[in-house]
């Protein structure tokens, strides 16, 4: 049942954020590709996949683990992993492994702030906000974060955590679903309610027009009025566990509401007592992303093509493990991880970046190639990346020496 505390919290956010407009996105060939956010919770271990340090001996490999390529990418293959290991069979070509990446902390808040803005300030919104934000004219509701973190900044009214209830908040049947159910009203009620509300916002809004606040409560009204008035016309899926998580961002990607979607795993990956959970959790990772990445190829979106034609998946951790294992067979944090980006306009089928001898993150070169002068790579780099790879100029929202990752981009 949902309770009285998450039915406010979902209505003041999903219901203020959500809109539904004839308007979608142009399409992949102005820069407005649309974004699909993975974010793998706790902390993943790069070791056990993506980093096959076996020459070094300053880091702890599995026993059984062995050095494996799947075409351009140099990978880490184990028995207890053969899900991984066909995914990367029959993706390598399509995925731009990012090694090294630094997140610049171990404590697992500031690291994810970091991982998802660039900035260790919470102010700066997340790539996916940003994105959304720049096209906010052109998608019903720029940013929806199904699950997992995200980081709005001042654009808090463009984003909506609807936390697996999208579809109840759109028709209306959250209200019944509370734990004190309360009956939908009639329609000639509702719309006293909102001539109201829309009075109300235009007085306050003449006493103060400068006011932030007041704007954004109008623009959350209008858009929460457009969700109610196509309420009959949206059917999403809705989903509890990770997989279903990713088909609710799937629907919402295919109806047009949204340019961005974030998902997160849950806070699953922080392994300090076992590090051979990281197994199971990336085997049943990689299952549910082989059929995410089905999924997008056979769901057509709201101009008729693939979505996989015009999406960009990309699948961060906000840390990794340390090289060597702990006292109870677990790793701890460590600020240097693995991500991938795989989607339309993205290089696939290598690997940026990579690991020292000593575990730390090795840059890229202006031609592509590692560098290890560079203290890995940085995450401004890879939001410079997705930047432009959506059409956003990244100088105003990063650094002026933030530029995206030599190659990365086709």
């Amino acid at each position: 049942m949902l309770t009285r505390r998450r039915f406010v919290r979902t209505v003041a956010t999903a219901g203020a954020a959500l809109a539904i407009t004839p308007r979608v996105l142009a399409g992949r060939g102005d820069g407005s590709c649309r974004f699909l956010f993975v974010n793998a919770e706790g902390g993943w271990d790069p070791l056990c996949v993506f980093a096959p340090m076996f020459d070094s001996t300053e880091i702890e490999m599995e026993p059984q683990a062995e050095r494996w390529t799947a075409g351009g990418l140099s990978l880490v293959d184990h028995p207890a992993r053969p899900v991984t290991r066909s995914f990367f069979e029959r993706h390598h070509g399509e995925v731009a492994l990012l090694n090294g990446v630094s997140t610049r902390s171990v404590n697992h808040e500031i690291c994810s702030v970091v991982a998802l803005t660039g900035s260790t300030s919470a102010d700066r919104p997340d790539w996916a906000t940003v994105l959304g934000y720049e096209q906010r004219d052109n998608s019903s509701l720029p940013h929806l974060v199904v699950s997992g973190p995200s980081f709005p900044g001042p654009y808090s009214v463009l984003v909506s955590h609807a936390e697996g209830l999208l579809q109840p908040t759109i028709d209306g049947s959250i209200l019944e679903i509370n734990d004190a159910p309360v009956p939908r009203p009639e329609a000639p009620p509702s719309r006293i309610v909102d001539r109201f509300l829309a009075q109300r916002g235009a007085a306050r809004a003449q006493r103060a027009p400068e006011s932030v606040p007041l704007t954004d409560y109008r623009e959350a009204l209008a858009r929460a009025k457009e969700l109610s008035d196509a309420s009959l016309e949206l059917r999403l899926v809705a989903g509890e566990d990770f997989a279903g998580r990713l088909h609710t961002a799937v629907s919402a990607l295919a109806a047009g509401v949204c340019r961005c979607a974030s998902v997160g795993t849950g806070f699953v990956w922080d392994t300090h007592d076992d590090n051979s959970v990281q197994s199971g959790l990336f085997d049943g990772f990689f299952g549910d992303l082989d059929d995410l990445l089905a999924l997008l190829a056979t769901t057509m979106g709201p101009q008729g093509q693939p979505l996989a034609s015009d999406t960009v998946v990309v699948v961060t951790s906000e840390m990794a493990r340390t090289p060597a294992f702990n006292g109870s067979g677990g790793r701890d944090h460590w600020p240097y991880t693995s991500m991938m980006v795989l989607g339309p306009g993205v290089v696939g089928g290598r690997s940026y970046g990579g690991y020292s001898s000593l575990y730390t993150g090795v840059g890229v070169a202006p031609g592509g190639e590692p560098d290890p002068a560079q203290a890995g790579i940085s995450a401004e780099s890879l939001g410079a990346s997705l930047l432009v790879l959506g059409g956003v100029d990244p100088e105003p929202y990063l650094r002026g020496d933030a530029s995206p990752i030599p190659g990365l981009l086709g």
